[in-house]
């Protein structure tokens, strides 16, 4: 798979993750409160912050979906996307460590992790190719 088709999958797959993730963690604390189990042992009074932050996931994945259209114009908003996915990495397994985040979680920072580290890898691999 050449560098350019190996991008358009992996940011649109990316893309997809962001938006399963914020739906599921959208709607099934709704449908019964045990699956906020997942998160951790305690339901938190209101899902406030919790339902802004999965908005953002949602709306990284918009943000994913379009740099699979044009990694190259897009690589410096890449950067963000870095530190975001591994920024999530750390905070999940910070609470994972705490005793306050499930195995669940830590399965889904990890895959964040690797996101993050692709991203990575890719933005290098673009600087490496660029004449400048």
């Amino acid at each position: 798979m050449n560098r350019e088709m190996h991008q358009k999958v992996m940011y649109t797959v990316a893309a997809i993750w962001n938006w399963v993730l914020a739906i599921l963690f959208l709607v099934l604390p709704r449908i019964d409160i045990g699956y906020f189990g997942i998160s951790g042992n305690i339901v938190p009074p209101t899902f406030l912050w919790f339902d802004c932050f999965m908005g953002l996931v949602f709306a990284f994945g918009i943000g994913f979906y379009l740099v699979s259209l044009n990694p190259e114009k897009n690589r410096d908003l890449l950067l963000v996307a870095i530190f975001e996915k591994c920024w999530v990495f750390v905070i999940g397994l910070y609470y994972f460590i705490a005793g306050e985040a499930s195995v669940w979680v830590l399965a889904v920072v990890t895959g964040d992790l690797l996101f993050g580290l692709l991203f990575a890898e890719d933005v290098l691999a673009m600087r490496r190719a660029s004449p400048t």
